[in-house]
């Protein structure tokens, strides 16, 4: 029957509305062609650039990597050397600092080990901050890439849907002309009245 559909719900050929709906999806993929062509060197600069930046802070992410995990090992090297002078000073993610009273006698020393372990807990902290820093400036790098990327393309798409915009965009383009004009002709074609069946009597 000329009123069904295909088995996704589309068009079908003898169907009202086919015609202009293929005219739209050829005119639709021009428009998209032409807006990708023309913005493909301003995007391939702007992904140049993303990606010396995006390398270097690669780099650094992977040192950091090393960094923090040879500090992480001498943050636990100290503190385990601590604890076996002041073991009831240490903990999983702690230490804390000798009394008085334990800095003389059997513990003497334990001040020095104490100072060491704080240090090399302290580099530790450093360096990992550090790291979820650049991972975070590497995430937001590719968000602003993404953005920059899909703004560009929004922006001419809204340039040619002005009436000057539109003009200069099909003398650039043969072919969105070409797509433009058959759907135009379509369209106004459709919106013609219908010729008198009596011949006007």
């Amino acid at each position: 029957m000329a009123d069904e559909t295909g088995d996704f719900g589309e068009l079908l050929p003898g169907q009202a509305g086919f015609e202009e709906a293929l005219a739209q999806g050829q005119y639709d993929f021009a428009k998209t062609r032409f807006v990708r062509t023309l913005t493909g060197d301003g995007v391939a600069r702007i992904v140049e650039h993303a990606a010396t930046r995006r390398a270097k802070l690669r780099a650094e992410i992977d040192y950091l990597r090393v960094l923090v995990r040879t500090r992480h090992e001498a943050a636990v090297e100290h503190a385990r050397a601590y604890g076996e002078i002041l073991p009831h000073r240490v903990g999983k993610t702690w230490i804390q600092p000798p009394g008085q009273m334990e800095k003389a006698g059997a513990f003497h020393g334990a001040d020095r080990f104490y100072k060491r372990a704080e240090k090399a807990a302290k580099e530790y902290v450093e360096v990992r901050d550090i790291l979820v820093k650049r991972r975070e400036q590497l995430n937001k790098m590719e968000e602003d890439l993404r953005r920059a990327l899909d703004e560009r393309e929004a922006a001419l798409i809204r340039q040619m849907e002005s009436p000057r915009g539109l003009q200069s965009a099909l003398q650039r383009d043969p072919l969105l002309n070409a797509a433009y004009q058959k759907l135009k002709a379509l369209r106004a074609e459709l919106q013609a009245p219908p010729a008198d069946a009596l011949g006007g009597f």
